[in-house]
């Protein structure tokens, strides 16, 4: 392995093998679109994995650290009550047939496929926003409290995101997505940033000043500060209160955290 740990990451994963009774195997894996992924492991695994990209910098140490957050998240609660969101071909059925017509709107000479292609993307950035941003907000506050010497890294991390999430306002994006898509994924794009940039200190929002989408994420925002129930159960609540109030609540759906398809813990 070509990962050169910093402090505390060596005792962060030592701190996840003893919650969980298991190591972290890393595993090389160019095509990640990050640094680093964990898959946590289900029962029958020997091991958690951590996917990582060959190439990377020392900002990876603080990818690993929120990953582990993940983990400890998560294995802090009791066995029979660890749930996990997903979606499936039927979920998506429905929610072509409810934004087929947004779609269309863009582009009328889309074919069938192109149209099921587009709503898979669409659908899988939503849910991945919507299913990670209100646990992943907690495990950023909670490095940068209990980790100072990350910060550095954490902040470069999270201004990458950003650069990510900006994409999102430009004008060539603006044309070829659906309003409800695009709007909807600023909202929490938003949301997450305000919440955080209080919290570490940092503008993360300035150039969302015109965006039509402050006004909502000013109140997600507000409702996730209020309700936030710090642990596992707590970030699938906020996950279900943010599905309410965007209206996705109908676009995935929960499973216990051992129904896992056949080969997941394939490497």
């Amino acid at each position: 392995m070509d990962i050169h740990f910093i402090d505390p990451v060596p005792s962060i994963l030592e701190e996840v093998k003893n919650a969980t009774g298991k190591d972290i195997e890393f595993i090389p894996r160019e095509s990640l679109p990050t640094f680093a992924m964990i898959k946590m492991a289900r029962e029958n695994m020997p091991a958690h994995i951590m996917y990582y990209k060959p190439k990377h910098d020392e900002v990876i140490n603080h990818l690993i650290v929120h990953e582990c957050g993940h983990v400890l998240r998560t294995f802090k609660c009791p066995a029979n009550q660890r749930l996990i969101p997903y979606s499936d071909k039927q979920i998506k059925q429905a929610v072509l047939a409810e934004i087929r017509q947004d779609i269309i709107a863009l582009n009328g000479t889309l074919s069938a496929e192109q149209i099921a292609h587009l709503l898979n993307i669409w659908h899988d950035g939503l849910i991945r926003q919507l299913i990670n941003y209100p646990p992943d907000i907690m495990i950023e506050k909670w490095i940068f409290d209990r980790f100072p010497a990350l910060r550095p890294l954490q902040l470069q991390s999270l201004n990458k995101q950003l650069t990510e999430a900006l994409v999102g306002l430009s004008e060539s994006v603006i044309r070829m997505t659906p309003p409800r898509i695009l709007n909807t994924s600023n909202v929490m794009n938003y949301t997450f940033f305000r919440i955080l940039g209080f919290y570490v200190g940092q503008n993360f929002i300035k150039q969302y000043s015109s965006s039509p989408c402050i006004n909502k994420g000013k109140e997600l925002a507000d409702l996730t500060e209020k309700e936030y129930s710090d642990d596992h159960r707590g970030d699938n609540l906020m996950i279900d209160r943010w599905a309410a109030f965007l209206n996705l609540t109908h676009w995935f759906a929960w499973r216990g955290f051992e129904d896992v398809p056949p080969g997941y813990g394939k490497m």
